[in-house]
């Protein structure tokens, strides 16, 4: 596998994910949410996906962890 199939790889997944057509976060694998403000975000690993330069203010609803308190922000 060449760097240039792999580039066309994560591109082709990045499409999917904006356009809808997967629900995966591609760092971690879980479910990504899609919030009102556009960005799509992974409440497993906190990553987000933002479309253009300008980060909006984003509160990702944290997930239950068996035995903490709360979730740390």
């Amino acid at each position: 596998m060449s760097v240039a199939q792999l580039a066309r790889t994560l591109d082709q997944e990045l499409a999917a994910l904006v356009r809808g057509a997967s629900l995966e976060c591609l760092v971690c694998g879980e479910f990504v949410m899609r919030l009102e403000s556009g960005v799509i975000a992974c409440p497993e690993c906190r990553s987000l996906l933002v479309e253009g330069v300008d980060m909006p203010e984003v509160v990702v609803p944290g997930v239950a962890v068996p035995g903490v308190a709360s979730y740390p922000q």
